[in-house]
């Protein structure tokens, strides 16, 4: 075995570590509609390591100063201990801004007594940037900055929803910004969880609004039209929607995008990654909304909603499992996109953007009581951000598990 040397010449630096490395060539697969697929030319780049530890995002968000900004936890994948893939330990919530569109990216700053999974990451103007904290048993609650994410000097325990129950959210939210570029209006869609008469517990999709930077919320909403009903073995189930992303159409219309309940014939496995995405519209501004109409079926889901400056509409998304038929069509693994011509009514999936795939089975671990050992389903990879770049181009990132946090650089066609 060689031994490192004391001191690395300067022409060897390069090699060292992680942090200069940046884009290197990668292909962008769009199905064509006909079993095959097109090419064309992107970006790929890992985040950087922290204190010798592997970074994976939750969230992006573009701030006004010309930067994007991430929000991610450094962790230690060789202590996994839950089915999601994410360890418990040792972890620390993370961000990192990129000034070159994701190419190199800034040393990390660590948000001081948080290690939770930051999500929502949003701009709210004049330097102020917020994430909130998730599926916390403690409560969750609001971090803020004020110089660009650089310091975080406050914290907001939430609220619990009005039927008195913790809300979670995931994706992204829609921010209304002034015309100084300041947010005025903040509405987000999350879930809070009941048990049905059946005894299974059910996501209830929720709509909230806040005038406040997220501090406070009202105008809750938990849309009738996002329950549903399945039947299997003669029997039936309420189910629901959960997290999601949000989006305002060219039209004025805001688009949602959520993550759908397990069909009932899965409940048995206890697994979420036999969930998938549906959109619902509202055309009078929040007051309404339109039946969910199911775009990706089972296994993906982490939605994050763009408008494109040609006014399309981009919904990205990972690829936990990929089924057909309620049977594995292939191994990979990954993250793609859809895209909608017409202000989210219709999703172009017979042409769906296959942004990043790897073949994987997952990996053996250790695995809660519930779990009688490996399964092949488990999460290998999920959750992600995803920004719209003024030069119509999307910065994509999302957790490869095997690896670290991934980053694309691509452009839907026109």
């Amino acid at each position: 075995m060689t031994n490192m040397p004391a001191e690395i010449p300067p022409e060897l630096q390069y090699f060292t570590d992680d942090k200069s490395l940046s884009w290197c060539e990668h292909w962008v697969y769009r199905l064509d509609g006909s079993g095959g697929r097109t090419s064309q030319p992107a970006t790929f780049r890992f985040l950087p390591s922290h204190r010798n530890q592997m970074v994976f995002p939750w969230s992006m968000a573009k701030m006004d100063n010309g930067e994007v900004a991430v929000a991610a936890v450094a962790c230690d994948m060789g202590n996994l201990k839950s089915p999601s893939g994410v360890p418990n330990a040792p972890k620390q919530t993370v961000l990192a801004f990129s000034s070159d569109q994701g190419a190199t990216w800034s040393d990390y700053v660590e948000v001081e007594g948080c290690e939770s999974r930051p999500m929502m990451l949003i701009y709210l103007g004049n330097g102020e940037l917020s994430f909130m904290t998730s599926f916390e048993a403690s409560g969750n609650c609001r971090y803020y900055s004020k110089d660009f994410g650089r310091t975080w000097t406050e914290r907001v325990t939430m609220d619990l929803a009005p039927n008195g129950l913790q809300v979670s959210s995931e994706g992204n939210s829609l921010v209304e910004y002034d015309d100084n570029g300041i947010a005025i209006a903040l509405a987000e869609t999350g879930q809070t969880m009941h048990k049905g008469s059946d005894g299974h517990f059910v996501c209830r999709g929720c709509v909230r609004w806040s005038y406040d930077g997220g501090r406070s919320w009202d105008r809750f909403q938990w849309p009738k039209e996002w329950l549903w009903q399945d039947t299997h073995d003669g029997q039936t189930y309420e189910r629901g929607v959960g997290e999601g992303a949000l989006v305002r159409a060219a039209n004025g219309w805001i688009v949602a995008a959520m993550r759908t309940d397990m069909p009932a014939r899965f409940m048995p496995l206890g697994h979420d990654n036999f969930e998938g995405v549906a959109v619902s519209i509202s055309k009078d501004d929040g007051e309404t909304w339109s039946p969910l109409n199911v775009v990706l079926d089972l296994g993906r889901h982490h939605m994050n909603l763009m408008r494109l400056p040609n006014d399309d509409l981009v919904m990205a998304v990972i690829r936990r499992l990929d089924f057909s038929n309620d049977r594995l069509a292939s191994y990979r693994r990954g993250c793609d996109a859809v895209v909608s011509h017409d202000n989210g009514l219709t999703w172009d999936v017979e042409h769906m953007y296959v942004l990043d795939e790897f073949s994987a089975i997952c990996t053996p671990r250790e695995l809660p009581s519930h779990w009688a050992g490996y399964r092949w389903f488990s999460t290998i990879c999920g959750h992600h951000g995803s920004v719209a770049l003024d030069d119509g181009s999307v910065l994509t990132t999302y957790g490869n598990y095997r690896n670290a946090g991934a980053l694309i650089r691509w452009r839907p066609d026109a």
